[in-house]
Formats: C-alpha cells, sequence, structure tokens
C-alpha cells in the first residue's frame, strides 16, 4: 500500500471515529439501566476508552436480555470519573480491579483476568461475557435459550460452523499455518498433544460474545489448560489471543455449547435484515458510518433521562 493510500485510510478512520464518537456520547442523556430479573450475570473488561461504547452495548443488550447481575472488570486505565459514569447509567453495577484476578499460574494481561473473572463468577450463575464494541438490534432467541437451558454459547465466524475434534483442529491449522502464524494458529495445531480426553473439543469462536453455564470446574479446567499449553509452547502463550483460544476450548466442552447462527450474530461486514447481534471488531469499527448509525438507532430508542436535560 502506498504513502498516500496509507494516509488516506487512516483520515477516514479518524473522521468515522469521530462521528461515532459525537453519535455515541448522547447515550450520556439517556435513561439509568433498570436491574432486570433473568438469572444470569452479564461481565465485561473495560478500559478508558471504551466506557462509552460499552454503555451502548450493555443498554442494547439489556433491551432484549436484563440480567440481574452486571459486573465490570476494569481495566487500570478507568478512573473515578469512570466509575461514577457507571453508576450513574447501571446503579447496580458491580465494579471490580482486574488485579482481584490475576493469578501466577497463568498469563497476565490482555484478557485473561476478565476470563478469570467468569471463573470465578459462573462458580454461582450464567455468565455471559459481552464486548464494549458489540450492538444488540433484535431480539436474541438463541440466547435466551441457553440461559433458560443451561447451555453454552458463542460467537461463530463463518454458517454452520459447529464445535470440533481436536484432532480435526489440528489437522485444520496444520494445513493452513504458515510460517510465523498468529499465535492462536500455533496453539490450535499443537492441542492435539495436550492429552486430553478423546471427545475434548474446539470451536474457533470469538470470545467477545459467550456463554458459559454454571460449573464449578471450569477454573481448574482454565489453569490447567493454560498450564499444559505453556509447557508445550513456551514463552509465546504469553502473547495476545492465547485468552482467547482458552476462552473456545472451555466454551466447546461446556454443557451443550451451540456456536450462534451466522449472521444472526456476525461483524457488520456480514450484516443482513436478519441480523440481530453486531460485533464491530477492530478492521470493521471505523471504515464506514455504519458504527455511527446503529448506535444512533439504538439511542433514539433508549429515550432521554429527563433528569438530565
Amino acid at each position: 500500500m502506498s504513502l498516500f493510500s496509507r494516509l488516506r485510510k487512516r483520515a477516514c478512520r479518524d473522521f468515522f471515529k469521530w462521528r461515532y464518537l459525537e453519535a455515541a456520547s448522547k447515550i450520556l442523556g439517556t435513561k439509568p439501566l433498570t436491574q432486570g430479573s433473568m438469572p444470569f450475570l452479564l461481565l465485561s473488561m473495560v478500559q478508558k476508552r471504551d466506557v462509552i461504547s460499552y454503555l451502548v452495548a450493555v443498554k442494547s443488550f439489556a433491551l432484549h436480555a436484563n440480567p440481574h447481575r452486571v459486573v465490570v472488570v476494569c481495566d487500570p486505565s478507568i478512573d473515578d470519573e469512570d466509575r461514577a459514569i457507571f453508576r450513574r447509567h447501571v446503579p447496580h453495577i458491580e465494579l471490580r480491579q482486574a488485579s482481584e484476578f490475576a493469578d501466577s499460574r497463568v498469563p497476565r494481561g490482555g484478557t485473561w483476568e476478565r476470563l478469570q473473572a467468569i471463573a470465578l463468577y459462573v462458580r454461582d450463575t450464567y455468565v455471559i461475557q459481552l464486548d464494549s464494541d458489540t450492538t444488540t438490534i433484535q431480539p436474541i432467541p438463541e440466547v435466551l435459550d441457553a440461559i433458560r437451558n443451561g447451555t453454552g454459547f458463542v460467537l461463530g465466524e463463518k454458517p454452520q460452523q459447529q464445535s470440533q475434534p481436536i484432532v480435526d483442529t489440528s489437522e485444520f491449522a496444520r494445513l493452513h499455518l504458515a510460517p510465523y502464524d498468529h499465535i492462536q494458529a500455533i496453539a490450535e495445531l499443537r492441542m492435539v498433544e495436550l492429552g486430553a480426553a478423546a471427545d475434548s473439543c474446539y470451536v474457533r469462536g470469538c470470545s467477545g460474545f459467550t456463554g458459559f453455564p454454571q460449573t464449578s470446574t471450569m477454573l481448574d479446567k482454565l489453569i490447567a489448560y493454560s498450564t499444559n499449553m505453556q509447557h508445550l509452547i513456551g514463552a509465546r502463550w504469553t502473547e495476545w489471543g492465547t485468552e482467547q483460544v482458552t476462552s473456545n476450548y472451555l466454551v466447546a466442552n461446556a454443557n451443550g455449547t451451540k456456536v450462534l447462527s451466522f449472521p444472526d450474530y456476525c461483524t457488520p461486514d456480514q450484516v443482513t435484515d436478519r441480523t440481530a447481534f453486531l460485533h464491530f471488531i477492530g478492521y470493521t469499527r471505523f471504515v464506514s458510518s455504519y458504527y455511527e448509525k446503529t448506535s444512533a438507532s439504538i439511542i433514539r430508542l433508549l429515550g432521554v433521562d429527563s433528569q438530565t436535560n
């Protein structure tokens, strides 16, 4: 890509990001979220730059599945002003420090603390992990069914995707592995060497939207999986992406896990009229006005808080 093309691409991204923030900031004028009665805990890990996006994500999600508990694992960048915003808009929110979930037996940083928080909370309740760069725009019956039935779910990346035996995962990775490939592909290749149960599965999903059924064994499984992978892979197991591999492995082997139907749950470059849930993952986020318009539509639906106007 030429220098001009790179500069043009960056200018477009900055423009769409500015437009998005102008629109999304109006979430601060909407009504606080009312505590729901649905029997699950909604958990997110949030950093300062994503506070506004998180409010759009959690309020849009709660329009269709309003949890009894909402937890934010606060990145170190979250300050007192951010905490005040969280409490004003989600009065029943539980704010935890990421450092509370650090464990010397697994890597630190990235979203490892988030996964460990899930593993602890899931002892007592169903837990849904929700990324800040998401919007829920229509009913989500598959998610409601999973909560009701105590089964897992994960966001996929293509139609008819399913969990598969780890031996098949390894073979697929072997056929597609490129030199100096991403740690996720390397981990998927080596996974078959873990000596896991013959019926162990894996799914190449996205940890940004995942449902974990209640269980008392997730933390032990998380630590064992990470420890064994670190023995196989070495220092690279600390790289960004290892938490997603671990999350994918754990949810694939949870009770009754299904990959959410695609493109009902997808990234914006795959959207159709039936799409209910959108994940604005990095490369799709500020390439057009779609994130801005989707957020603005949600904000109009939420209504204005008369006490702030």
